[in-house]
This record gives structure tokens, sequence and C-alpha cells, in this order.
């Protein structure tokens, strides 16, 4: 079987589909990234084959957010993210229009690809509709991987309006597949919105490889706090949002671990406090392994990385989906969440003390470990061929 995973652009969307190809590797079958330039490199670092379907300027031109002072910038993006929390479980239209953009401008490439290449399969990430559009130039079935607690069961139908250029570009009339699927990363009662339709697949955390350090092997003389922000708001905002949080944990009684990756400038927040460590690219889900507590901008990969390994939250929303992910994380019982400028040590404190919130983290873990693996998953597709 020959399976194209149709990617939107960003390591947010194409990480969370890696273990589900691995796994179709593994088992025997042919698998192929298609997706736009800035997530090429990653795909290949991950070990798989991919192509080029949009460059870099053409994706950014679309999301218009590199532009202006980083103040200004984080400013549109946390008004931006307010309103797509607005809708709630559901998609904002906003989101809608924006990802029927980006599939239009990735169409022609993924649908030449495909016609190729002649997939079995399509996998697409949630708003990749070039996955559609191809799937269904094909005549193939389609398979929405899901990456974070959002669910609602006409999504795809409510993209498809939004759809018409890119489905014209890929030379398909604009009709879903007829056959599709959904597969969640979380229980059915962890998720935002109706799911009973879908199939639910253990959330397995990939964040590349990296080196780990030789302290992150002796266990922490006290608690260990995590502090990341991922890759998108220090490059869109820079590093100044977390003055507060490094002010804060000055004052708690615990070791911070900040990790921004390699390219993150942190001369913006002056001398670090004595019990932060600035740390390069190490893998989340390893820098999660025995963390107390993670403070976190509320990106949808941070957040479920975090609900699988049981670490209680502290989100600081920025922008995009990260107020619905914070919403969603206090709803669960799995942590707070508070603006970026209100956090402070009591805030922090109380995470670390508070019993329930790490029972609440543990009992999520254990039930999103429950779920099929990427390899079961993996034999139940074969069946849609």
């Amino acid at each position: 079987m020959r399976v194209l995973f149709a990617v939107s652009p960003g390591i947010g969307h194409l990480f969370p589909t890696v273990p589900l190809a691995w796994a179709l590797r593994a088992a025997g079958h042919e698998v192929l990234v298609a997706t736009a330039a800035e997530s090429v490199e990653a795909a290949v670092h991950a070990g798989l084959p991919a192509v080029e379907t949009a460059p870099a300027s053409a994706i950014a031109a679309i999301f218009g957010t590199a532009t202006g002072p980083p103040d200004e910038r984080a400013r549109r993006m946390s008004e931006r993210g307010k309103r797509i929390a607005e809708a709630g479980h559901e998609v904002h239209e906003l989101l809608l229009r924006t990802f029927g953009q980006i599939s239009a401008v990735t169409a022609a490439a993924t649908a030449e690809v495909a016609r190729r290449w002649r997939p079995d399969l399509v996998v697409h990430s949630r708003l990749q509709g070039a996955g559609l559009a191809a799937a269904s130039a094909l005549g193939v079935p389609a398979v929405e991987h899901g990456f974070n607690l959002q669910s609602e069961d006409d999504l795809a139908a409510r993209f498809l309006p939004h759809l018409a250029e890119a489905y014209e570009r890929a030379g398909a009339p604009p009709a879903l597949p007829r056959r599709r699927v959904v597969i969640h990363v979380a229980p059915p009662e962890m998720m935002l919105g109706p799911s009973d339709a879908a199939l639910s697949m253990r959330y397995v955390p990939y964040n590349a490889g990296g080196e780990l350090p030789e302290w992150l092997w002796r266990p922490p003389e006290r608690p260990r706090v995590l502090i990341t922000m991922g890759t998108v708001v220090p490059r869109l905002q820079g590093v100044g949002g977390l003055a507060r949080m490094l002010a804060a944990a000055r004052d708690v009684d615990a070791d911070f671990v900040l990790a921004l990756g390699g390219d993150a400038d942190l001369a913006p927040l002056g001398p670090l406090p004595p019990n932060v460590r600035p740390v390069g690219w190490v893998p989340l889900h390893h820098l999660l392994d025995g963390s107390a507590a993670v403070a976190h901008h509320g990106g949808s990969g941070t957040t479920m990385a975090a609900l699988a390994a049981a670490v209680p939250q502290l989100i600081l929303p920025h922008g995009a989906d990260q107020f619905i992910n914070a919403t969603a994380v206090a709803g669960l019982g799995v942590g707070a969440w508070c603006p970026p400028a209100d956090v402070d040590a009591a805030t922090v404190s109380k995470l670390l003390t508070d019993t329930a919130v790490t029972a609440a983290a543990r009992a999520a873990a254990t039930r999103m470990a429950e779920l099929p693996a990427p390899a079961d998953l993996a034999a139940q597709l074969t069946d849609l061929i």
C-alpha cells in the first residue's frame, strides 16, 4: 500500500503525523510526505521522503504575521487567538478561510505528486484541504489526522466551501472523497465536541531527535519546571513575553529549564535567575519526563505531549489555538492558565502543590495510554483500500 501524507506547513502539523507514518512504513507500506517548504526538512529529518508543495514565501504572505515590531505582532497574534477561541470546539471560520488559502497554494503540486505516485490512501492534517482534493481527484480514501482536542463531525463539510480554488487547481470536482476516516489523538471523553464517529489513537509524542544532556538523567534535587514557548512564538514575537514568568521563577522553590530551541535570542531577557537553566534543542518528551510541571504557550503539540506525560500544565496563551487548549486543560483539571503578563510566583507554586491537579494529570495520561497505538491504526487503515 502507498500512503501520501498531505500536511499543512509547520512542524506543529507535521510532528503529530510522524508516528503513524512510521507505523505504516514499519508494516511494509510506502510513505511519502507532501508539504510546504518550511516543513520539508523536518520530514526528512524524521526519516521520511518528502516533496515540496509551496515555497515558504507563499505561506508567509497568507499568514501575514511576520511583519512589524514584536509588540505589534504579539498584539495581532493575541487578538486572532481570542477570535479563534470564540468558536469553542468548532474550527473558527477565520481558520477555515486561512487554511483554504493554504490548501489552494499547495493543491496543484499535491495533486501532481499524487497522480505521479498513485497512492492508495491519502492522510491529511486536519486543515490541509489539498489532501482532500488530491484524494477526490484520484478516487482514493482520505484520512483526517487530528492533532489537538477539538472535534466536530461536520468539519470537512464546513471546510469544503473554502476549498473551491484548491479543488480547481487539483483538477477535481468540489466534493468530499466517498470514503473518509477521522483520527483523534485523545479519548472521546476528553475531546471538545462530538467524537463518536472518529477513530481514537494514542498520542505518541514526536519532537525530532536531539542529544540528551547528562544532567537530564540525574534525579532532580527539587521540583523541576519546564518552560517552553514552542517554535512559532519566539520566531514571531521574540521572547519578551517570558519576562514575567522568569521573574516569578526567581521566587519559586524549584529549578527551571528554559527550552526555546537553539535559535532563540535570549538577550532581551537580561540575566537569567540562578535557578533557570537555558537549553538548546532537546526533544520535548524527554524534558517532560521528570518534570513536576510545565509552563508553556498552549501550542497543541506541547499540550498533548504534557497530557501524555502526566505533567501538570500552566498555559500562557499568545494566539492561534492556544486559548482553546488553555481552556481545555483547565476544564480537564490538569492545569491552569493565565495571560503571560499576569503570571507570578504564587501561580507557579500553587500548581506545584495542587495534589488534585497532579492526580488528574496522571489519570488523563493513563487513559490516553489505553488507546490503540499508531501501529494498531495502521492495520485498520488497510481495510479502507
